[in-house]
C-alpha cells in the first residue's frame, strides 16, 4: 500500500476542485456567448439585412407598379410583408432593451413600426389578391375579364371588411409613435413618423369606402368602369370662392384600378372652346369687368356643388369635351408649393427654350412672371404653368418613397386645411368626403350659429400672395334679439409693380344664417348686396373693397376695414358656432366673442366653437 504524502494528497485534492470549476466557467462561457447572439448579433445581422431587402424590395414594387406587372406585384407585397415580419420576430428578441431607460422608447418604437407594418401589409395582400390574379390573365378578352373583375372586386371587398380590425389596430398603433423616439440616423434616411401617420390615418378615412360586398373605392378607380377626373389649379394669389382663379386643368383617368396618362392645359385653351356664354352675374360683370360669364370665372360660390354645377354647364357646352363621369377635384397654390418641396423642387422648359428651378420659395413669383411679367401673347401666358403641372404629375407619381411619404402627408394635411377639395360623381364616395369636411359643402342645417368670410380678387391681379387678412365677430343680446357685427381686416404689404400687384380689389361676402336681418355695412365702395340663399339656408351680405396702392417701399403697407352688422333669428343657439374657412386662404387669425365671452384661434380648418 502506496502512501501519499501530506502535500500530494493536498495537491490531488486541489486538481480535484478545479476540474469542476474549469467546467463551470466553459459553460457560463457558452451560455453568455449564446445569449450575446440570440439578444444583439442575430437579431442585428436580421436588421441591417432587413433594412437592405426593404430598399431593394421597395425599389422592385414601384418598378412593377408603373410596369403593370400585376403578378409581380403581389409577390413583392407578399416579400415586402415577410421581411418586415422576421424583422419584427428578430426585435423581440432584444426585449432586454426595454429595461435600459435611454433606449426603452427606441425599441418601443421600432415593435410597435414593425408590428404595424406587417400588419398593413398582410391586410392589403389579401384585399388584392383577388383583382391581381385576374388581371394577370392577359389572355382574357374585355368581356371576358369583365365579370370576372366583378367577382374579384366583391370578394376584395370582403377581404377588406375581414381585414378591418387589423387596419385599425395597426393605426392605432401608429397614432401611438413618438417622432423623438427615432434614431437620428433613420430620420435622415427618410423614415417620416408624421408622413406615415397622416397616411395611415387618410386610409382608415376612407377605408369604409373599400369593404363589403359593393366596395365604393372600386368605383373610383376604374373597376369595372373607366373614370376620369377633372383636376383643377386654383391661382389663391388671385383668391376666388373656392381656393383661387382657375388657371390651368387636367384630365386624370383610372381603368381597372390604373392610373392611365395625365393630360393638362391652361384654362384658356378650354375657354376658347365654350359656346355656353350667358350674361356675366352682377358682381363679375361689374368689377372685372365682363360682357359674358366664362368658364374660368364659374367658381363663384364657396359651396363646391353649386361651383360644379357651374363648371359642368359651361363644359357640357364644348364640342366632342372628353367625358367626366368621377368628379372634380380642386387644388390650390399653397398645396402645389409644398408638393414642390415635397419632391424636391421642378426643372421647366420655358417658352423661351430655357430650363428654370422652381422651389416652394421661388415657385409663385416665377410662374407669374412667366404669365404675366414677360409680355407674353395670350396663347403662351398661361403654357407655362400648364407645362409645370404636368412635370409636378410626374414626379409625384415616379418619386422616391421618402419623397412619397412626404407627399402622402402633405395630401392629408390639404384636405384638412381645404387646400384641396373633392367633389364625386358617386353619392356614397361624396357623403364620405363631407363627413370629413373634404368636399366643400356649405352645410345646410347647423346645430348653433354660422359664420363664414369670403373674400374675392375681382381685377386685383396677384396680391394675395401677400395680402393677410383677419376678422373679429362680436355677438350681443340687444332689446331681446341677438346683434351679430363682423369686422374684416386687410393688411397688403406688397409695393405695386402693376403685373404681379396692384391696389387689392375685392368683393367680400359674410355668409351668416338663414333670415338673418341687415343693419349695416362701412368700409365699402359699393351698395351693400343682400342675399337670401335658400339652397344653402343662408342669407349672404356682400360689398365691394379697394385698398389704396403701396408704390414706395417707405410708405406703410394698405390697409382696409369692412364692419358688417346684423341681427340674427330667433332661435339660433350662439352658444354654438360653426366658423367655415374659405378654401385658398392660409391660417387666419379669427376673434369671436358672445355676451363677452371670448375665443381666439388661427382658423386653419372649419372650427366649431362653444360658450
Amino acid at each position: 500500500m502506496v502512501r501519499l504524502t501530506r502535500e500530494e494528497a493536498a495537491s490531488g485534492m486541489a486538481n480535484t476542485s478545479e476540474t469542476p470549476r474549469r467546467g463551470w466557467r466553459i459553460r457560463w462561457v457558452r451560455v453568455i456567448g449564446i445569449l450575446v447572439s440570440l439578444g444583439i448579433v442575430i437579431p442585428g445581422l436580421v436588421m441591417v439585412w432587413g433594412y437592405f431587402s426593404l430598399k431593394s424590395d421597395a425599389k422592385v414594387l414601384k418598378r412593377e407598379l408603373h410596369a403593370k406587372q400585376y403578378v409581380a406585384l403581389g409577390l413583392e407585397t407578399s416579400k415586402l410583408s415577410a421581411t418586415i415580419g422576421l424583422m419584427h420576430d428578430a426585435l423581440y428578441l432584444t426585449a432586454w432593451v426595454d429595461a435600459i431607460p435611454i433606449a426603452r422608447g427606441y425599441w418601443l418604437n421600432g415593435m410597435t413600426l414593425l408590428g404595424a407594418g406587417h400588419d398593413y401589409l398582410y391586410g392589403m395582400r389579401q384585399g388584392l389578391d383577388p383583382i391581381l390574379t385576374v388581371l394577370n390573365q392577359k389572355h382574357l378578352s374585355p368581356g371576358q375579364r369583365a365579370p370576372l373583375l366583378n367577382q374579384a372586386v366583391t370578394q376584395a371587398g370582403l377581404n377588406m371588411q375581414k381585414e378591418t380590425p387589423t387596419f385599425m389596430r395597426a393605426n392605432a398603433a401608429l397614432q401611438r409613435l413618438s417622432a423623438q423616439d427615432i434614431p437620428p440616423a433613420l430620420i435622415r434616411k427618410g423614415l417620416d413618423i408624421p408622413a406615415i401617420q397622416a397616411i395611415s390615418q387618410t386610409f382608415v378615412s376612407i377605408l369604409p369606402m373599400m369593404t363589403g360586398p359593393h366596395p365604393v373605392f372600386a368605383k373610383l378607380i376604374g373597376f369595372p368602369h373607366a373614370v376620369r377626373y377633372f383636376l383643377v389649379f386654383q391661382n389663391s394669389g388671385e383668391l376666388r370662392a373656392t381656393g383661387g382663379f382657375m388657371t390651368a386643368y387636367a384630365y386624370v383617368p383610372f381603368h381597372d384600378g390604373k392610373l392611365g396618362k395625365i393630360t393638362s392645359q391652361n384654362i384658356q385653351e378650354l375657354d376658347s372652346q365654350v359656346t355656353y356664354h350667358p350674361p356675366a352675374p352682377t358682381v363679375i360683370g361689374a368689377y372685372l369687368p365682363v360682357t359674358y360669364w366664362h368658364l374660368r370665372d364659374a367658381n363663384t360660390s364657396p359651396d363646391v356643388p353649386r361651383t360644379v354645377d357651374n363648371i359642368e354647364r359651361f363644359y357640357r357646352s364644348i364640342p366632342g369635351a372628353p367625358a367626366i363621369n368621377g368628379g372634380m377635384i380642386f387644388i390650390d397654390t399653397w398645396f402645389v408649393d409644398d408638393l414642390i418641396r415635397d419632391v424636391g423642387g421642378l426643372n421647366v422648359p420655358t417658352v423661351a427654350g430655357k430650363t428654370i428651378h422652381l422651389t416652394a420659395s421661388n415657385a409663385n413669383y416665377e410662374m407669374e412672371y412667366m404669365a404675366e411679367g414677360m409680355g407674353l401673347p395670350a396663347n403662351l401666358r398661361k403654357l407655362f404653368i400648364g407645362t409645370m403641372m404636368k412635370e409636378l404629375m410626374h414626379k409625384v407619381f415616379h418619386g422616391h418613397v421618402s419623397e412619397l411619404l412626404k407627399v402622402g402627408e402633405t395630401f392629408y394635411q390639404a384636405l384638412n386645411d381645404k387646400q384641396v377639395l373633392l367633389y364625386f360623381d358617386n353619392k356614397d364616395a361624396e357623403a364620405l368626403a363631407a363627413r370629413y369636411h373634404w368636399a366643400g359643402i356649405i352645410p345646410q342645417k347647423v346645430d348653433g350659429n354660422y359664420l363664414q368670410v369670403v373674400d374675392e380678387n375681382l381685377l386685383g391681379h396677384k396680391d394675395n400672395y401677400y395680402v393677410r387678412e383677419s376678422y373679429v365677430a362680436d355677438i350681443k343680446r340687444r332689446h331681446g334679439q341677438y346683434v351679430e357685427t363682423v369686422t374684416i381686416h386687410w393688411i397688403d404689404p406688397a409695393i405695386v409693380n402693376w403685373w404681379l400687384t396692384v391696389p387689392y380689389h375685392s368683393w367680400v361676402r359674410v355668409y351668416a344664417p338663414y333670415g338673418s336681418q341687415f343693419v349695416s355695412m362701412t368700409g365699402i365702395d359699393s351698395y351693400a348686396q343682400v342675399t337670401n340663399e335658400k339652397s344653402l339656408n343662408k342669407t349672404v351680405f356682400g360689398g365691394h373693397v379697394d385698398l389704396p396702392g403701396r408704390f414706395l417701399q417707405s410708405q406703410p403697407p394698405s390697409k382696409g376695414t369692412v364692419v358688417v352688422t346684423f341681427t340674427l333669428p330667433k332661435g339660433v343657439n350662439v352658444k354654438r358656432m360653426l366658423v367655415q374657412k374659405q378654401p385658398g386662404m392660409l391660417d387666419e387669425p379669427v376673434r369671436v366673442t358672445v355676451n363677452g365671452v371670448t375665443r381666439h384661434f388661427m382658423l386653419a380648418n372649419n372650427q366649431w366653437l362653444t360658450f
